[in-house]
């Protein structure tokens, strides 16, 4: 192949050899196959024949893709260039540089997923395009340490994305502005707070007024707020700061998101 190289030695080979050539009995056209699943080949053969590698960046920046991901995928098809070369001259040597292309390609995918809700229809193809190419089959058994590792891998965050779990937006119930601001805060603030402290500080908020309905009922003398928060077992002597005192208490074990487990491998 004598052309200008687009992106690198890796992302030439394998767009030449999937536009151009048909092959796709190589490791660099099978990762390019897959890049037009996830992308659209109309959109991938677009950039490629306009060498516009501003726009090929861009393409897989889409869906959300980090630019750090992004620098680990074609950091990764330089070294498996290098590590192509030793293997023609020593075929005993063997390495995952492969599988991690691939899971980068997982990753891709993943994150549309997260955008674009798949059907089984388009993550059967993806995963068919993957998984299920024979020459790549025999490819990792000749030069993989764990030629099953992508499949593995893909296995696992398969099962997150056909799991039946139906995915509902939380939004909580708000109190009125007046309210939050008795207790030193405002809706604005409030409606910054994952919707788990929301529910907790309204509760405490209600709690608390429902207390001092109560007290003045009994009295008949209104107690200072600062007397009426020192009363509680943990207090800062502010009612607000108690609130949030005790919202954050409550919430700190259930804020962990499940996109870190999702996406990180």
């Amino acid at each position: 192949m004598s052309e200008t190289v687009f992106i690198n030695d890796f992302i030439s080979a394998g767009m030449f050899d999937y536009f151009v050539g048909k092959k796709s009995n190589t490791f660099e056209s099978h990762i390019v196959e897959c890049l037009a699943d996830i992308y659209g080949e109309e959109k991938l053969k677009k950039v490629y024949e306009a060498k516009d590698e501003a726009g090929f960046a861009n393409l897989l920046h889409t869906y959300g893709l980090s630019h750090s991901k992004y620098d680990t995928f074609l950091r990764d098809t330089i070294r498996f260039g290098k590590f192509k070369m030793e293997h023609q001259k020593e075929p005993s040597i063997k390495s995952d540089i492969a599988s991690k292309i691939e899971v980068s390609i997982i990753i891709m995918f993943i994150y549309k997923c997260l955008l674009i809700e798949p059907t089984l229809e388009e993550i059967s193809h993806f995963e068919n395009n993957l998984l299920n190419n024979f020459e790549m089959i025999k490819f990792h058994f000749s030069t993989s340490l764990n030629p099953n590792r992508t499949r593995d891998i893909w296995d696992k965050k398969k099962r997150m994305l056909t799991d039946n779990v139906e995915l509902i937006e939380i939004k909580p119930e708000y109190l009125d502005e007046f309210t939050y601001a008795k207790f030193g805060t405002s809706l604005q603030d409030v409606k910054k707070m994952d919707y788990r402290m929301v529910t907790e500080l309204n509760s405490y908020i209600k709690e608390k007024m429902e207390s001092i309905t109560i007290d003045q009922q009994v009295n008949k003398k209104p107690k200072s707020r600062k007397e009426m928060f020192m009363k509680t077992a943990v207090s800062t002597g502010s009612g607000f700061a108690d609130a949030i005192l005790i919202a954050a208490i409550i919430a700190t074990e259930m804020s962990i998101g499940l996109i870190y487990l999702f996406l990180h491998l």
